[in-house]
């Protein structure tokens, strides 16, 4: 998660302490001086009554916003946790620059780099993406980390054999059909966008297409009633004399 998210999920802790530290405070001076009762069975009555407070206010809050972003409080720890997992995967792809050798290395180096990220940064912003890309997490990503940086770490080491240069090759082959499954994915990830922004063209399309008719309609009605006005003109003038 971003920090902007874990601080709105994290202030409705802060908001159920908030209303719970004066509930207990109160209700401890109540028990103290008017109930009168022993010191531990005070504090007893004061956690109690600021648990009582803190976790109903707290899981009110935590829901509001779980509920903005459209998962369950458990969803929503599992993606944290499998975000948390993949961040030094992809803080591992920015060491790649490092050992390339060439410019093709360098190029594919960096649309891997884009790509993951790309995915890794919109899953922090938006949490409920992550199913549609569950993969990405699970396979694909550790599958390119992995044979990247085997890749890169072996093209630079001298006195290969022809074997060992076929294998380089097809790992080369391997490493651009991972990129173009890390662009499936994104494009995964952005379906329902997608699918968003077509209703919306439809919807642009036919107003735009009810404003033409509207406007060639009043054009004719126009050109119609301009040979009439005419008439009515010459009607008049006749008439006058």
């Amino acid at each position: 998660m971003t920090r902007i998210d874990q601080m709105k999920y994290n202030t409705s802790y802060l908001l159920g302490a908030i209303f719970a530290i004066p509930v207990a405070i109160i209700t401890g001076i109540i028990s103290m001086n008017i109930f009168q009762f022993e010191m531990w069975l005070d504090s007893l009555i004061m956690i109690g009554s600021y648990v009582m407070t803190f976790l109903p206010v707290q899981q009110k809050s935590a829901h509001t916003y779980l509920k903005e972003i459209g998962l369950s409080r458990n969803d929503y720890k599992y993606v944290r946790k499998q975000l948390k997992i993949a961040e030094p995967k992809i803080k591992h792809l920015l060491v790649q620059y490092k050992k390339v050798r060439s410019l093709n290395e360098l190029k594919n180096v960096n649309e891997i780099n884009k790509l993951a990220r790309v995915i890794f940064k919109n899953v922090q912003k938006s949490p409920s993406k992550f199913f549609n890309v569950d993969s990405f997490f699970f396979s694909h990503l550790d599958n390119t980390v992995n044979l990247l940086d085997e890749y890169l770490y072996l093209s630079r080491m001298p006195h290969k054999t022809k074997e060992d240069q076929q294998l380089l090759n097809h790992a080369r082959l391997t490493l651009d059909e991972l990129k173009r499954t890390l662009q499936a994915d994104l494009r995964a990830l952005n379906n329902e966008n997608y699918e968003t922004m077509k209703v919306e063209i439809n919807l642009a399309d036919n107003y735009t297409t009810k404003q033409n008719f509207n406007e060639k309609q009043a054009q004719i009605e126009h050109k119609e009633e301009a040979p009439l006005q005419f008439k009515n003109a010459v009607h008049y003038e006749e008439e006058r004399k």
